[in-house]
């Protein structure tokens, strides 16, 4: 066999391992995107029944069906991205997002016309908030980190869930100052888990 033919095969195999990687790649990136549509769609499913206080048992019974389909907090974490990242997002902008919404809050008042057309969003946001606080109470960390373990997880899980009810109330109130005070508090909750637990 010449080294012509010896070069021609090397390079058809380089090309068919690539198109096979490309695939098998394409192939996660689906899988991966249908997980994190089904995992938003059941926590939109307890965002709701958290709307009231008698579907408590419900809403645990859901909480422990989504902990046992979803082993990863960051596929059920997902729901904060923008749209363009596959996240619920915020808006009609792609680039909206629950995570950058709640920093826009903590940062300025609304203003009323924007409160007006944003609200109900705003509430929904804040039942996500309450059902991923929820969530994340079956997704404590494995072992410490810098001596902070499950008691200080829950602690900031308690903090976002007031946090979120607070601004639910604000929302409904139409009280721009307390939205802000209140999306302050929630930003702050979860800064704080990131910075004791994120790696």
């Amino acid at each position: 066999m010449t080294k012509y033919v010896h070069g021609l095969l090397f390079g058809l195999a380089l090309v068919l391992a690539a198109t096979l990687g490309t695939v098998a790649s394409a192939r996660d990136k689906d899988d991966d995107d249908k997980e994190v549509k089904e995992a938003q769609k059941a926590i939109l499913e307890v965002a709701k029944l958290a709307e009231d206080s008698k579907n408590d048992k419900a809403v645990a019974t859901k909480v422990a069906a989504i902990k046992k389909k979803f082993d990863d907090l960051g596929t059920v974490m997902h729901i904060y991205k923008p749209k363009d990242k596959g996240g619920l997002g915020f808006g009609s902008s792609p680039k909206g997002g629950i995570e950058f919404k709640i920093r826009d809050l903590a940062k300025r008042k609304l203003a009323g016309l924007t409160l007006t057309k944003e609200s109900k969003e705003l509430i929904r946001m804040g039942y996500v908030n309450i059902a991923m606080a929820e969530i994340a109470k079956h997704y404590p960390p494995e072992k410490p980190k810098a001596g902070k373990g499950k008691k200080e997880w829950n602690e900031h899980l308690v903090n976002q869930k007031t946090a979120a009810q607070d601004l639910i109330k604000a929302v409904k109130d139409k009280n721009p100052a307390k939205i802000k005070d209140a999306a302050e508090k929630l930003d702050s909750a979860c800064n704080n888990c990131h910075s004791d637990f994120r790696d």
